[in-house]
């Protein structure tokens, strides 16, 4: 992906940037593009990255003392993310995270986003945008796994979420939903045959 494209990108995703704030943005950004299945983020290790996810989609998991892995982060296209005990405690991540599909990232030092923040509102309203959506999906999700049931939760996810269903392994929307394989592939079926 050249800089062009990355800059359209950017200039979609946040219009109130200027072609300034985004030369900027980039000027402090390392492209990645990755295959699915690579690991970005390592648990146990402490990493400031904040990925910009430009195409492709990747899961934030931790593996419980069953050895069985939970999804915690299920990130889509256009969307920000990294550790949050990392980011915000520097401490070692708790999370793995992984590119569940072929992937392209903006690639940022929290320090370096952070230098530039200070300097310029518009990025900082970036940032800030960028955390309120990461809220407002965990808090969503929360609500979900605590007062749904699992059709519910699927409905609600697909509602909101489509792009999860085209580009996420059914394993990882139902490790996600709190539900086995099985119960997605069965809830999907009872949805086509209505």
């Amino acid at each position: 992906m050249n800089r062009h494209e990355q800059t359209e990108i950017i200039k979609n995703s946040f219009p109130f940037l200027t072609d300034d704030d985004v030369v900027q943005i980039l000027d402090i950004a390392e492209y990645r593009a990755c295959k699915h299945r690579t690991v970005l983020i390592k648990s146990k290790e402490i990493n400031n990255t904040i990925f910009f996810i430009m195409e492709g989609m990747i899961r934030g998991y931790f593996i419980n003392d069953k050895g069985i892995e939970k999804n915690i982060f299920l990130r889509p296209e256009r969307t920000l993310s990294g550790d949050p005990n990392s980011l915000f405690e520097q401490k070692e991540a708790k999370f793995t995270f992984e590119a569940i599909t072929d992937s392209k990232f903006l690639c940022f030092q929290q320090s370096d986003l952070q230098a530039l923040m200070s300097r310029n509102p518009r990025i900082m309203k970036l940032y800030m945008a960028g955390l309120q959506e990461n809220i407002q999906t965990m808090v969503m999700r929360i609500e979900s796994l605590i007062d749904r049931m699992p059709e519910q939760r699927y409905d609600e996810l697909l509602s909101k979420h489509p792009q999860f269903f085209q580009k996420a392994y059914h394993k990882h929307i139902a490790n996600y939903l709190g539900i086995t394989s099985v119960s997605l592939s069965r809830i999907i079926k009872r949805k086509l045959q209505k």
